[in-house]
């Protein structure tokens, strides 16, 4: 049997519940599905073997109770053959397992390292809560007693915290930088399980993103696993062991309103020829053929040239001109600074996509664009706060209940009533994310950062993938599992 592992599943969700989700969106007879455990926020699942690979397919960003969900293989992969995912998959366990040693060695020793990736004898100074109940914490010297020493612990950057000075020792919690100054770090993290106690001294670690990795090696195995499906012509022709197709006599792009130099595109005087408008009217012979080529590719295009010589330019009219016949467009790049310079021009050339992403990791100026920040001005989104705010407190007036005893049957009412109030919000802040994604023609991630749990089961017609050259191939096949086509430009 094989394992499945399925996150994050809603309170009180039971083994029956799991069951359901597999055998009904799986289609699969109940029986076969072997033992369920619950882990935490998530359950592993044992499936046929023969199955393993179709059921990931269908249920990872499927919908379990109003939210999308990550379903991802629990075990590692057994390939049958040595071929080309097995050895990518291998490089990126040994990989993985030289950044866990020497993670496990440091915090060991207790030792800062000495190049800025650990900060120690951190003390918890405030505590908030964010969009998707993150707990943003704000971590000190002790007593706020000087600044922080230098270190590399910059917004974005992944880190590992882990209790040092309390009866919980050894507590350890993954989370993300979203601020710092002279004095303090903020870090984002999951709503732990218990209290933080005041008490404790934390020490802080730069940590190898996990998550990533993960998802990297579920991405090879689908691919290798791949039959009869878009992905499977398209790791084909990616293998050489089909050629590419090109549609005969593509036509040219049509006009598209955009911005350029600082106008309303829209104006009669950028559109020129009828051959386009905006920022095509102003692109080289070379440019508009890239362009050409690529709108006009049913597999894969390659967009290639030096350093200056307009590349990104280039993708971005591609973007538009895909978008003005239709098509949905996933845009992906190696880093966050990359997709946002792509995500800049974009919106200079007047669309509007929708960065994913934690919006630590986003330039400042770009941050309106992120989809926390579209979700948190959404009308649902607004409501599903004010929810939120009045389950808190009724929790809050039942606590206080003490001294005049209720009637019988008034706190459990209470707290039931404010259950159903969060768990209200949390439909409405999911439908809002659904809203957003459904409306978005450009979607903006780095190639680890397309999630699940956000896109769901959606699909797009065509993904270009920036500054290919400095990508990972592994990393790369994640915006294959739900693309048809294929741009690499770099």
């Amino acid at each position: 049997m094989a394992a499945l592992h399925i996150e994050p599943l809603p309170p009180r969700t039971g083994p029956g519940d799991v069951l359901k989700f597999v055998a009904e969106r799986g289609k699969l007879d109940g029986k076969r599905v072997g033992k369920i455990a619950l882990i935490g926020r998530g359950a592993t699942v044992e499936v046929p073997d023969d199955k393993a690979n179709a059921l990931v397919a269908a249920l990872d960003g499927a919908t379990f109770r109003d939210k999308p969900v990550r379903v991802r293989f629990a075990g590692k992969a057994d390939y049958v053959v040595a071929d080309h995912f097995s050895r990518l998959s291998k490089l990126l366990d040994l990989e993985g397992a030289a950044e866990a040693f020497e993670a496990k060695k440091r915090a060991e020793e207790g030792r800062d390292a000495g190049d800025g990736t650990t900060l120690t004898a951190m003390t918890l100074k405030d505590t908030d809560v964010g969009l998707g109940g993150r707990f943003l914490l704000t971590f000190s010297r002790k007593n706020n007693s000087g600044p922080l020493p230098p270190n590399r612990l910059g917004p974005g950057s992944p880190v590992l915290l882990t209790q040092t000075g309390s009866h919980r020792r050894g507590l350890s919690l993954r989370g993300v930088v979203f601020d710092r100054d002279e004095r303090t770090l903020g870090v984002a993290v999951g709503p732990p399980d218990d209290e933080l106690p005041d008490e404790a001294t934390w020490r802080i670690d730069l940590a190898a993103d996990e998550v990533t990795r993960l998802r990297q090696q579920d991405a090879l195995r689908r691919a290798h696993a791949a039959a009869n499906d878009r992905l499977a012509v398209l790791k084909a022709v990616l293998l050489g062991e089909r050629d590419p197709e090109v549609a005969e006599g593509p036509n040219p792009p049509a006009p598209v309103p955009g911005k350029e130099g600082g106008e309303d595109a829209k104006s009669p005087s950028l559109l020129r020829g009828g051959v386009g408008a905006g920022v095509f009217a102003s692109l080289n012979g070379p440019q508009r053929d890239a362009v050409h080529f690529a709108l006009a590719s049913k597999d894969v295009a390659v967009v290639h040239g030096p350093p200056g010589t307009g590349k990104t330019t280039t993708v971005v009219e591609l973007i538009r001109q895909a978008v003005a016949r239709g098509d949905r467009v996933l845009v992906c790049a190696p880093s966050n600074l990359a997709v946002d310079n792509v995500l800049d021009k974009l919106l200079a050339a007047g669309e509007l996509p929708v960065r994913l992403g934690h919006p630590a990791r986003v330039v400042p100026a770009l941050r309106e664009r992120a989809l926390d920040m579209l979700v948190e001005k959404h009308p649902d989104a607004r409501l599903a706060r004010k929810m939120a705010r009045d389950a808190g407190a009724l929790f809050r007036k039942v606590d206080k209940w003490t001294r005049a005893a209720p009637a019988p049957g008034e706190k459990a009412a209470a707290r039931r009533e404010a259950r159903d109030l969060l768990a209200e919000a949390r439909k409405l802040e999911a439908l809002a994310v659904e809203r957003i994604m459904d409306e978005a023609r450009v979607v903006c991630a780095t190639l680890t950062g397309l999630d699940s749990e956000v896109l769901g089961q959606r699909r797009y017609d065509l993904a270009v993938i920036d500054e290919a050259g400095q990508s990972t191939e592994p990393a790369c096949w994640l915006p294959l599992l739900r693309a048809n086509r294929l741009v690499l430009a770099g």
